[in-house]
């Protein structure tokens, strides 16, 4: 193998392991909304109730609203983890072909 192949190689790990942290940093700020319902839910009441205020709301509104940008933030997390661990089960098969492919070059 040459320097360049290895390079090359080395390059898309690098990227790889970029586009990992990338979404390992997304995945954060989805969840900061199951950390943070009440403040989700502030800056969110003039979207889902045609311009009132969270003050404005009802207890029940208020709730509701909660309730359900938390379980959006949950859903966002389960299929954000569900993504990462197909990612690694993809790398990891990727590694392991290329480790076979290497072994029959030799």
């Amino acid at each position: 193998m040459s320097s360049k192949d290895s390079i090359v190689r080395d390059a898309v790990e690098l990227r790889l392991v970029f586009a990992l942290i990338v979404l390992a940093a997304l995945l954060m700020v989805q969840g900061c909304t199951a950390f943070n319902p009440q403040g989700a839910a502030i800056a969110q009441a003039p979207t889902y109730y045609d311009g009132e205020q969270y003050s404005q709301l009802s207890p029940e509104q208020k709730m509701q609203l909660e309730d359900h940008l938390s379980n959006q933030s949950n859903t966002a997390w389960r299929t954000g983890a569900d993504v990462a661990s197909s990612a690694g089960q993809l790398g990891q098969g990727t590694g392991v072909l290329l480790w076979g492919i290497h072994a029959i070059q030799r």
